[in-house]
């Protein structure tokens, strides 16, 4: 039920995607031939979904939300040569990673009282490449 209330019609449309993925990893795993069965933590997940919840950019792709060994998860927007990764370690930790011809543009730390941060780095990624 809170999935549902998080992606309501008043939200952006790439949220229901992203949210969806962050449950089925955190309720299923995801099995990697040659890993194993990647699952991620329910704090981890909280983090990811807090961190989805005060994004405020609308005009988003869909982001790939992928598992990561040692319950870690990774939510990655691409647009052409263009991405943006948040990272949310098992560990508590949190980072965000801006990238151009895949070449790392910028990188710092998540910051939960600094929502527009988060924001600014998907904004930068819906710039044209000049």
């Amino acid at each position: 039920m809170q999935l549902e209330k998080m992606a309501a019609a008043d939200n952006p449309p790439w949220l229901h995607s992203a949210l969806s993925q962050l449950r089925d990893l955190e309720n299923h795993g995801r099995d990697v031939p040659g890993i194993g069965d990647l699952r991620i933590s329910n704090q981890t997940a909280s983090r990811a979904r807090l961190a989805l919840s005060v994004v405020n950019v609308i005009d988003l792709p869909a982001p790939v939300v992928s598992p990561v060994s040692g319950g870690s998860v990774s939510i990655i927007w691409s647009l052409g040569e263009k991405e943006v990764k948040f990272a949310f370690y098992s560990d508590g930790g949190s980072m965000y990673f801006t990238s151009a011809d895949d070449e790392v543009v910028d990188e710092g730390p998540v910051n939960f009282a600094e929502p527009g941060i988060a924001a600014a780095a998907l904004q930068w990624m819906l710039q044209p490449i000049r």
